[in-house]
């Protein structure tokens, strides 16, 4: 029953990353082209943790679930680049100029030098079963280790450093865009994602995190999509550059 919802998850995902690639097409707008690069991991994440019980406990299966990880790991910083492009498309003006995004694009990358043996080696993965999934995950918890006296099972959860600063920063710049644009709506998908991705994993299991995730980034690529012309014009404005009629 939870493989089956993964898979359906799954091909919502897909239908997500299609859509906005098709918007980013239209539009040309490079914070539609990091939501896109981002949305890639999902039908990754949601497929391989649905096809888990069929691909079986072992070894395979582990260094499938190695890239899940490092992603995650990359996806951290480019969050922060993600949410200050967000309040950058609302018109937020001292976000227009370009030494003002760079500024966060170098930081951003500081995290990415600071966490690179997570980005760029194979983690260590243990099993973990819940219901009928199987997954590999860096620590078990004991309501899901799949064996008695498993492997993993209570090593601490490792805290990435850039989340410190990408996870206030998503919110802020959700609150600037309802405050700018009178978008709501990123902020409140933004925090439904984060309500299920709260949700105590020994009782509901690994499922609410993954709808989180594409809660979270159906959000945001609403609220790009919506922005991305007026944000364009935001910066030909800051600029001085003057905008071609189309």
């Amino acid at each position: 029953m939870f493989s089956a919802a993964m898979f359906v998850l799954c091909a919502l995902d897909l239908a997500l990353l299609a859509w906005t690639f098709l918007r980013w097409r239209e539009l040309r707008h490079p914070v539609l082209g990091l939501i896109v690069f981002l949305l890639l991991a999902l039908p990754y994440d949601t497929a391989l943790v649905g096809a888990g019980r069929w691909i079986g406990e072992g070894a395979f299966l582990e260094r499938l679930s190695g890239p899940r990880f490092m992603l995650f790991s990359l996806s951290l910083p480019l969050t922060m680049v993600l949410a200050a492009g967000m309040a950058r498309l609302a018109g937020i003006g001292w976000l227009q100029p370009r030494w003002v995004m760079g500024a966060v694009c170098l930081a951003a990358s500081g995290f990415i030098v600071l966490d690179w043996r997570s980005i760029l080696l194979f983690p260590q993965l243990y099993p973990a079963c819940w219901q009928d999934t199987l997954r590999y995950v860096p620590s078990v918890l004991a309501e899901q280790a799949c064996s008695a006296a498993q492997a993993g099972v209570g090593l601490p959860g490792r805290f990435p450093p850039a989340a410190a600063l990408a996870v206030p920063m998503l919110f802020v710049s959700a609150a600037l865009v309802w405050w700018r644009a009178r978008w709501p709506w990123m902020l409140a998908g933004t925090l439904a994602g984060f309500a299920f991705l709260g949700l105590p994993p020994r009782l509901v299991g690994p499922i609410p995190g993954f709808l989180g995730d594409s809660l979270s980034m159906l959000a945001l690529a609403v609220t790009a999509a919506r922005l991305a012309p007026r944000g364009s014009r935001a910066v030909a404005a800051a600029s001085g550059q003057p905008r071609l009629a189309k």
